[in-house]
């Protein structure tokens, strides 16, 4: 097996490309190569390459970076269904969470590349892969807004999400939509926001999900209509204390396989896909059971 090791530069930590091919040396007979990204959605383009210059090798791809990361490495597979692939993480990753809040163990690189390799679910819509989230209404502002404060150089990492999480909960409208969970449909619903998550966080601090399993070929749900800036604020701290359940009342939660939706008035929408944004003006999702090999470390390695 041939390990590719693909690092985003602009999350991971200052050196971490030579930190990786001095680690990996170390190896016996390890059959490696380490790709330092050059610019935004070079992972796809790396693994594109790869793939078709390995085409008759098996390849497992590791991810050092954040969820925009990984996202744009599975976009470069023409099948996921062969891709087999390692979450090293910097930046979000949300996706992980499922697993363990411990972040560390996943940046074993020895854990990893000796890992457990299990199938997980992902999430195929028409705009292209998501491994965590496909999201629209509240969280998209959050992300527009939080990509001009970035750019304006606020240096503190969280703050920008923070500050663009208010913003959004105060002044995002709430817009009609036409939209099918399964077989139940909503026709012109005031929406403030609709969540679809494989893994149970959204932006490293908010628990939206309710199945908290990522092989079942199902995901959760999460469904807020027309609320006020008081209650948006409200519904942003239960989910932040995990605690979403006492809300029922408030909010809709549940299970399913797919999603289809658009606006009402047939405008142009924007789509939140692992963090990253998206325009279309329908969007279509579902799980995909079990469709892509992942990597957890193996504890306690000492091969």
């Amino acid at each position: 097996m041939i390990h590719v090791f693909i690092v985003n530069p602009t999350v991971c930590e200052r050196g971490l490309s030579q930190k990786l091919r001095d680690t990996l040396a170390e190896f016996d007979n390890l059959d490696h190569y380490v790709f330092t990204t050059r610019h935004p959605g070079h992972e796809k383009e790396l693994v594109e390459l790869l793939c078709h210059f390995f085409d008759k090798e098996e390849i497992r791809f590791y991810c050092c970076g954040g969820s925009g990361t990984m996202r744009n490495m599975l976009a470069g597979f023409t099948d996921l269904s062969h891709a087999e692939v390692a979450f090293v993480p910097y930046g979000s990753s949300d996706f992980l969470k499922v697993f363990t809040d411990d972040q560390e163990f996943f940046r074993d690189i020895r854990s990893m590349v000796y890992g457990e390799v299990i199938y997980v679910d992902y999430i195929k819509t028409n705009l292209g892969v998501a491994l965590n989230s496909v999201s629209f209404g509240v969280d998209t502002e959050t992300l527009r807004v939080g990509k001009k404060l970035r750019d304006l150089g606020f240096g503190i990492k969280t703050f920008p999400y923070e500050m663009a999480s208010v913003y959004a909960a105060l002044m995002a409208p709430n817009r009609s939509y036409d939209f099918s969970i399964d077989d139940e449909k909503y026709n012109n619903t005031k929406t403030t926001m609709l969540y679809m998550g494989n893994g149970d966080m959204l932006g490293g601090r908010y628990n939206f999900g309710i199945n908290g399993c990522v092989d079942d070929g199902l995901v959760s749900y999460l469904l807020i209509e027309n609320k006020s800036p008081a209650q948006r604020i409200n519904i942003l701290s239960y989910a932040k204390k995990r605690k979403l359940g006492l809300l029922e009342k408030q909010i809709k939660q549940g299970s399913a396989t797919r999603m289809k939706c658009r606006r009402s008035n047939g405008a142009l929408f924007y789509v939140n896909l692992d963090g990253e944004l998206y325009s279309t003006y329908e969007l279509t999702a579902e799980v995909v059971h079990q469709g892509l090999k992942f990597v957890l470390p193996r504890r306690g390695c000492n091969a």
